[in-house]
C-alpha cells in the first residue's frame, strides 16, 4: 500500500471505535502515516513494558517496529464511552494477534487495550493515551522490554 499521505486523503475517526479500526487496519497494511493519524501531537502510547512514550515521532518509530513484524489482528470487542459533554471517550479493545518475529517464526498474543480519545475541531476523534495492554497490566506478573 502506498503511503503517500496529505492530510485530507488520511481515514479520519467519526467515532471513537473508528480509532481502533483505521489503527489496525494501518498497522496490518503496513500504512505508517494513517497508523500515526489517529493520534494528537503530543499523545502518549505505553510500551508493554510500561514505559511512556510522548509524541508522533517516538509514535511514528514505534509503529514502524510493529509494521515491519507483519501484524494480523482479530478484534474481539472495541466498547466506547463517551462522556457527558461529548468532548473525550475512553475505549477498550480486546484483540489477539499474530505476528512474525526477528527470526521468521509466527508468534501470538493478545492486547486488552485502554485508550483515552479527545473530540477534534473538525468532530473526529484522535488518541490522547493510548495503552495497549491498559485493561491487562494488573495482571502482568513479568514487565518485559516491549
Amino acid at each position: 500500500m502506498s503511503n503517500d499521505h496529505n492530510a485530507s486523503s488520511l481515514p479520519r475517526a467519526m467515532q471513537p471505535e473508528d480509532c481502533s479500526r483505521i489503527l489496525i487496519a494501518a498497522l496490518e497494511s503496513g500504512d505508517l502515516e494513517a497508523s500515526v493519524s489517529v493520534y494528537e501531537e503530543n499523545a502518549i502510547l505505553f510500551k508493554k513494558s510500561g514505559e511512556p512514550m510522548t509524541g508522533l515521532d517516538a509514535i511514528r518509530t514505534s509503529n514502524a517496529g510493529l509494521i515491519g513484524m507483519k501484524p494480523k489482528f482479530t478484534i474481539d470487542f472495541i466498547q466506547a464511552t463517551i462522556s457527558a459533554d461529548g468532548t473525550l471517550a475512553t475505549n477498550r479493545m480486546k484483540a489477539d494477534l499474530s505476528w512474525t518475529d526477528k527470526e521468521g517464526k509466527m508468534k501470538q498474543g493478545s492486547v486488552d487495550t485502554l485508550e483515552v480519545l479527545r473530540r477534534q475541531p473538525d468532530g473526529s476523534w484522535r488518541y490522547v493515551i493510548d495503552d495497549p495492554y491498559g485493561s491487562m497490566r494488573a495482571g502482568m506478573t513479568q514487565r518485559q522490554p516491549a
